[in-house]
């Protein structure tokens, strides 16, 4: 019985040692997790631009210049599957309603390593495929369908409401 007692106090020592770090980590985190973000962003749009001022409304974020950034989740293999994607206006005035795809990226994911992380842009150029095709003519990865059918799907779902009214 003292042995249980015992197990039981470590384990909730070790619960609160966990919650503690979660607690003074979690702005840190979130602060890497945005920046990352930012960089995809700034690497879609082709470098930097004042962030200063700017806020995502319902995942959207609209530049002056008439480009468009838009988030969004998708549901893969493993988890979510988040998204980040760039548009740019064709036309002029209020005629400017077509969005032209700059391109997609994955923001994060927990799909299973060394298969479903062709959606990296790092380990593969997959990615790269949606700024030229549309998503319905992109190819599945084979051994990773599941993965890829969701971000093909996450990136027509991007498209259509950048095009949306």
């Amino acid at each position: 019985m003292k042995s249980l007692l015992n197990l039981v106090a470590l384990g909730g020592l070790c619960g609160l040692l966990l919650a503690g770090v979660h607690e003074l980590t979690e702005e840190r985190i979130a602060a890497n997790r945005d920046a990352h973000r930012w960089r995809i962003a700034f690497e879609l749009l082709g470098g930097a631009f004042p962030t200063a001022g700017l806020g995502w409304r319902n995942d959207r974020l609209e530049l002056a210049d008439g480009r468009l950034l838009l988030r969004s989740s998708t549901s893969g293999y493993a988890g979510n599957i988040e998204l980040l994607a760039a548009f740019q206006g064709e036309g002029q005035g209020e005629g400017q309603r077509r969005r032209r795809l700059l391109g997609a990226r994955v923001t994060a994911h927990r799909e299973t390593p060394g298969l479903g992380d062709f959606v990296e842009l790092a380990r593969s150029p997959w990615m790269r495929q949606f700024s030229q095709h549309p998503p319905e003519a992109v190819d599945a990865v084979t051994g990773a369908t599941i993965t890829s059918e969701a971000v093909k799907r996450g990136v027509a779902d991007l498209l259509q409401q950048a095009n949306s009214p």
